[in-house]
């Protein structure tokens, strides 16, 4: 394979959008943020606890029955991000997402008047997690991506981070606000309402039709910009992306798994639920104050060296879930891990542009987030079938380290960047 990180001289990059027109940067920006707020994670998979109840009483069905829509979703997006990837390329970032965002709208709507058929039911949560594969991380990054260059991994953390962190926090008992006035039927529509009166329109008037505003006596013709990287056929056949594939997308697919785990974990041990609860929310609060903390810093790098410790980090901070006996040891624990996540998503997705570039930053995502999601979905069965099988979750979590000592062994390896950061931004 062709070893594009292993190249000595790296490629700058021309000036920023950012640099160009800063104030439009800045609703990218906010567009963003708002946008992974609203995103399917937390509008349907963050929130789908509210309605698990309502829904399998109504229905008469197993509560597995019910939770079994949303690793429907995890599947659907996982499949449907290489697609949306490819989809971002041809058609750019913007249209990407904002047909994203009405789709996606649309099929939580459709939610509405859901009946207890399972194909049926099953396949409006398939819809969900196929439309949001678009407005996600993924073709967020790829939009500022777009627009910065020096501060790059700054606002794809706080997009990321902030957005989805804050989104997480707030849908879920958006919804129950909702659910008791109206029933869930009507909480899924208020939410798709959000989604299209409020996020959609949001996303119209901040997200710029071209992207990269020309300078002063810059050839216009009001086309868009031929961007700079890789072909993504060359990408694929490179050990760089290779190495990035089986590092970071499937070691942050198994903490996203283990997040969701912890509760039962600890409630497993002897520990109150209010503490599986706390702990999960120290390790929330860590990732979304981490993701954008390592952004900054990555901005600064001339590598991904710099992620190499956060997973090692992570790796202890599930021995301390496993293993700690106060409650001290279970926060630092929730902590440790929330540094692990707060390295995966938006690192990912600046590692990409930088090793190869933003021509088809999409396609080459769409693939590595596929990996991403598939990882978690399957980490999260493991887990529990794991638990199934021996009645504790020490094996399976056990299992998930060497994955953790993989990535900081893969940032390590990388090398340089390829396409380091040129002019200056001016936002900020």
């Amino acid at each position: 394979m062709t070893d594009l990180a292993a190249r000595t001289t790296s490629l700058p990059l021309p000036a920023s959008s950012a640099a160009r027109r800063p104030w439009r940067a800045a609703g990218v920006v906010l567009a963003s943020t708002v946008g992974n707020g609203l995103g399917v994670t937390p509008t349907v998979t963050a929130a789908f606890g509210v309605f698990l109840v309502p829904i399998a009483t109504e229905f008469a069905w197993p509560r597995a029955g019910v939770s079994g829509a949303v690793a429907v979703v995890s599947l659907a997006t996982a499949l449907a991000s290489p697609l949306a990837g490819r989809l971002g390329d041809k058609w750019g970032a913007r249209t990407a997402v904002l047909l994203g965002s009405l789709g996606l709208g649309l099929s939580i709507l459709s939610l509405g008047v859901a009946t207890a058929n399972p194909i049926l039911f099953y396949l409006q949560f398939a819809l969900i997690g196929a439309f949001g594969a678009l407005p996600g991380s993924m073709l967020y990054a790829k939009l500022l991506a777009e627009w910065f260059e020096t501060r790059r991994g700054l606002w794809m953390g706080i997009a990321g981070g902030v957005g989805n962190g804050l989104g997480a926090t707030f849908m879920p008992v958006l919804a129950g606000i909702i659910l008791e006035a109206t029933g869930w039927r009507g909480a899924f529509v208020g939410i798709a309402l959000i989604i299209l009166l409020i996020g959609l329109p949001l996303q119209t008037l901040l997200i710029p039709k071209r992207m990269v505003q020309p300078a002063p006596g810059e050839a216009t013709a009001g086309a868009e910009p031929e961007f700079e990287g890789i072909p993504a056929g060359v990408a694929f056949r490179s050990s760089t992306f290779w190495i990035l594939a089986t590092s970071l997308p499937i070691g942050g697919g198994c903490l996203t798994a283990m997040f969701a785990t912890i509760v039962p974990l600890l409630t497993d041990r002897g520990f109150s639920l209010e503490t599986g609860t706390t702990v999960v929310a120290v390790c929330g609060l860590t990732c979304t104050v981490w993701e954008p903390t390592m952004g900054a810093l990555l901005d600064r790098s001339r590598s991904g060296r710099i992620l190499a410790p956060c997973y090692v980090i992570a790796a202890l901070g599930l021995l301390c879930l496993l293993r700690g006996q106060t409650v001290p040891w279970l926060f630092a624990g929730g902590m440790m891990i929330g540094i692990g996540l707060g390295a995966e998503f938006t690192p990912l997705s600046y590692l990409l542009s930088r090793y190869f570039g933003r021509r088809a930053l999409g396609s080459i995502s769409g693939l590595a987030f596929g990996v991403l999601l598939g990882a978690g979905a399957l980490a999260l069965v493991m887990l529990n079938f794991t638990y199934d099988m021996s009645k504790s979750y020490r094996f399976a979590v056990l299992a998930i380290i060497p994955f953790l000592i993989w990535n900081s062994v893969a940032t390590v390896l990388l090398g340089r960047y390829r396409f380091e950061a040129g002019k200056e931004d001016v936002l900020f």
